[in-house]
């Protein structure tokens, strides 16, 4: 008996805005307070009566580093009310992770947008994940897709990503896919893998990009490559079919253990199925059992059946 699998077909949706999208961004605040800090030198300060606000940035920059962010926050603020920019920015920062002073989203809100309006990418597009969270100022994705358009075309992968997610669902702009592919297509090519999954969504199903099946495999093998599971199984799908890729069902199954073994029930399930007909991998039944089960343990009925039937034949 040769079990028939129904989920050998891709995912659909479409991966979205994370829960808490600054999460990623904190990293590269961090790398950029390391490089202004560089930038600053090592050797002790000596100012002038009146220092410029970039003498006072660069003493706020070097106590930041000892990790005195109390003495650091008010030296900051002070640049910062000035228009000071890289100022306004990390005073962001200190007040959105309570480095100085307790945590208050709505002080990191204000001293964002403030550095969002002389430009900076970053800052625009920490001031949009502010405004589609509702972080330390009302939730307005209107305004966040704005926010995140203005740091989108200046090459903010992030804010690319995110604006295509919002034309995607229609969230503070008009649904149009077609929009959505461009700049999933412009986060992509910076090597994002979640605009590289969804680019290869609406390749597969010609929304807002025309059918192209090769197109779709080749954007999913991108992301499969940086280690996402959803592409991973999409990818292992195609090879099963012989969608935009030639038949391989070897391969199919390389990549549907990668995506099970992230626990991605669907290729739990279909890589146990491969297993129980030895198809793209020799014929296993306690590695067939052992992957249906991972499945049947996420709540797949399809797993739990072919495990009955299983129990069945012993």
């Amino acid at each position: 008996m040769a079990f028939l699998n129904p989920n050998f077909s891709t995912q659909s949706s479409p991966t979205e805005i994370p829960a808490n999208p600054r999460s990623r961004m904190l990293i590269f605040i961090g790398a950029g307070f390391t490089w202004l800090l560089l930038a600053c030198g090592a050797g002790p300060a000596a100012f002038a009566a009146d220092p410029s606000p970039e003498d006072l940035f660069t003493q706020a920059a070097r106590l930041y580093v000892q990790e005195r962010y109390e003495e650091a926050l008010p030296i900051f603020e002070k640049a910062a009310e000035q228009g000071h920019l890289k100022a306004q920015y990390n005073l962001g920062v200190m007040y959105d992770q309570g480095q100085g002073a307790p945590r208050d989203q709505t002080l990191a809100a204000q001293w964002y947008e403030k550095a969002a309006e002389q430009g900076d990418p970053d800052a625009q597009f920490i001031t949009g994940v502010m405004y589609y969270n509702g972080e330390g100022v009302p939730r307005n994705y209107d305004l966040a897709a704005q926010w995140y358009e203005k740091a989108a075309e200046q090459g903010n992968l992030q804010a690319q990503y995110n604006l295509g997610v919002m034309y995607d669902q229609g969230q503070g702009v008009p649904r149009d896919q077609t929009l959505a592919a461009q700049w999933y297509e412009k986060a992509a090519e910076q090597g994002d893998p979640q605009a590289q999954f969804n680019l290869g969504l609406l390749h597969g199903k010609s929304a807002g990009a025309p059918q192209n099946q090769a197109q779709a495999a080749q954007w999913y093998e991108k992301a499969a490559e940086q280690g996402d599971p959803q592409a991973q199984f999409n990818l292992g799908v195609m090879y099963y079919n012989g969608q935009g890729v030639a038949q391989n069902q070897a391969l199919a199954a390389q990549w549907y253990q990668k995506a099970a073994e992230q626990g991605h029930p669907q290729a739990q399930l279909n890589l146990g199925v491969m297993y129980y007909n030895g198809q793209g991998v020799a014929q296993n039944q306690a590695l067939a059992a052992q992957w249906l089960q991972k499945a049947a343990g996420q709540g797949d009925q399809d797993a739990q059946k072919y495990l009955s039937e299983m129990e069945q034949e012993q």
